[in-house]
């Protein structure tokens, strides 16, 4: 086999090896998500459209209503806008987290055992080589087909809301790359950087490595903001809340810390796969390394308080 690291042949041959192999998950990228959402969304605006129509019939039969909105929203649907475009949006990149998270925690599904991870390490490629194509595979592919999904899912929820009012036409399609691009904007760094921590999760879970990993980050969520709210009760008091930072400096945090954890997940990931065995070991380079990122995290959580009260006047 040709010792280089990476060699482009070598790496499209196995890519096209493992991907023959999996093609049936490409299938269920779109068709899972397209059902979840398609559902959700249908709710989303039957919750929206229902009372409006309940309040047209009242109208016209000459009773009181109580729904005082639905002129609001038959104005804005006159206009061309969705009251729903909103929560369709938030629900989209919700899942998306969420589905990405899962798609992660299967990294490693081949190799999570011992016994499965020693055949793995014998193909004709390297490990450079197989942690490309499975990124290629896990992580880069799923969301193209997640927001086809979508994009489908919102047709299938107007065809929907047509079929079952056809009195009113209060759904248009969702401007994903409009009004609407906010949310992904924002909450795609968050979501892969997520993502990013299920993967280095599967390689220290050998079974059920997502529930178990949504579990570790659930806690050290809760007990990071456990210190910051005492940092925030104890030593700073309630003036803390008047204290305003700039949004552009809260953004640039949160997104600084997505890129942090993105690189920390798949760094400490690749690390561990050239490994020859995926044991958890507290002498190994990657678990230190881990546990002193979570150290930062909880210095930061003791920091930030009084550096937003040092730096930043009252609002």
């Amino acid at each position: 086999m040709n010792p280089n690291p990476f060699n482009t042949e070598r790496f499209l041959l196995y890519l096209r090896k493992d991907w023959i192999e999996n093609r049936l998950q490409f299938l269920y990228d779109l068709i899972l998500p397209y059902g979840i959402l398609s559902l959700l969304f249908v709710w989303i605006d039957f919750t929206k459209t229902a009372p409006v129509v309940r309040a047209l019939q009242d109208v016209a039969q000459g009773l009181k209503t109580r729904n005082n909105s639905y002129q609001v929203i038959l104005e804005e649907a006159a206009q061309g806008t969705d009251r729903s475009w909103e929560s369709i949006a938030f629900t989209t990149i919700a899942c998306l987290t969420f589905y990405l998270a899962f798609t992660g925690s299967t990294f490693f599904l081949s190799s999570k055992h011992r016994r499965d991870y020693i055949p793995e390490l014998t193909l004709p490629a390297t490990t450079l080589e197989k942690a490309l194509a499975r990124w290629l595979r896990t992580v880069l592919l799923p969301l193209p087909l997640f927001m086809a999904g979508a994009v489908l899912a919102d047709y299938t929820r107007i065809g929907v809301a047509h079929l079952l009012f056809p009195e009113v036409s209060l759904a248009f399609p969702v401007p994903w790359t409009g009004s609407c691009s906010f949310f992904l904007n924002k909450g795609l760094p968050q979501a892969y950087a997520l993502q990013a921590l299920f993967i280095l999760g599967a390689t220290y879970w050998r079974k059920k490595p997502f529930p178990k990993t949504l579990c570790a980050v659930l806690l050290l969520a809760m007990f990071y903001y456990g210190v910051y709210y005492c940092n925030v009760v104890f030593f700073i008091g309630p003036e803390y809340g008047y204290h305003s930072a700039p949004h552009r400096w809260f953004y640039g945090w949160w997104f600084g810390l997505a890129v942090f954890l993105f690189l920390l997940g798949y760094v400490l990931a690749y690390l561990r796969m050239r490994r020859a065995s995926l044991r958890v070991d507290w002498k190994d380079g990657t678990t230190l390394a881990l546990l002193v990122a979570v150290l930062l995290g909880l210095g930061l959580c003791l920091w930030m308080p009084h550096h937003v009260v040092a730096h930043f006047g009252f609002n």
